[in-house]
């Protein structure tokens, strides 16, 4: 007679003794040194590269490949870039300038034509870091740096605005102004509209696309912040209208 040979239970192996570490990283922020980011053929050291689920948009596409907001350190021009999607999933391009720029103080409808127009649909964002507009809560919460546009200048892990409320408070008197645009115009396919108003041939605006604006809008301000330093040498004034007057003010 054959002896039958029942199955043994499984055993339960040990726990672990390895204890998991939670991330010191803000919600979002994927990196806490400056990175390399691939992005039109190129590759950018990027200084903040966030992903933010809450403005992805739902249905697949070139978007999930990209993050959500990636800033950095344009090198020709040096100044300060930032890609931010926005919550209809298009993504917006901001270029920041010091108090020392002709520009600095400008609201979007006063930005001269030939500099508005390098961008597409022109500059439509004109306004402070919003650590200064914000200050400790925008819209009843906690600003975050994964929505903002303010300093590129390092990787920040104190996300939320709780104490600082200057940009004194933090970047020790440095202070910039944001000039930015749009990627929701007529033609531009919003990736989380509502899909009766899609209309055949509109163009998604990547992050490619985004980056090159950038970085036209960045050396347009870099020639024209030249203009004025050759002037202040005995040069001939570069032409401008007057800012308007609640310059650093909140918008």
């Amino acid at each position: 007679m054959k002896e039958s040979h029942m199955a043994r239970k499984p055993t339960r192996g040990k726990a672990s003794n390895r204890q998991v570490t939670k991330s010191p990283l803000p919600d979002g922020l994927i990196n806490e040194a400056p990175i390399a980011y691939p992005v039109a053929d190129t590759s950018i050291t990027a200084l903040q590269v966030y992903h933010n689920p809450d403005r992805k948009p739902s249905d697949d596409g070139p978007w999930d490949q990209e993050a959500d907001k990636v800033a950095w350190l344009d090198e020709e021009t040096g100044l300060g870039c930032i890609m931010l999607r926005q919550p209809n999933g298009t993504i917006s391009g901001y270029v920041g300038i010091g108090p020392e720029h002709p520009l600095f103080g400008f609201e979007a409808d006063a930005v001269p034509v030939d500099v508005s127009n390098v961008v597409h649909g022109g500059v439509t964002y004109g306004k402070a870091c919003e650590v200064n507009r914000f200050a400790r809560e925008a819209y009843g919460k906690p600003r975050q740096e994964r929505y903002t546009v303010c300093h590129v200048t390092r990787v920040r892990l104190v996300q939320e605005y709780r104490t600082v409320q200057t940009t004194k408070d933090e970047f020790d008197h440095e202070d910039l102004w944001w000039l930015g645009f749009d990627t929701d115009h007529p033609g531009d396919l919003i990736p989380a509209g509502h899909r009766n108003v899609r209309r055949r041939g509109d163009v998604y605006r990547d992050q490619s696309y985004v980056y090159g604006q950038c970085v036209e809008l960045a050396r347009r301000l870099k020639s024209l912040a030249n203009a004025a330093e050759q002037h202040s040498d005995g040069g001939k004034q570069p032409q401008l209208p007057p800012p308007h007057d609640n310059v650093g003010g909140a918008a």
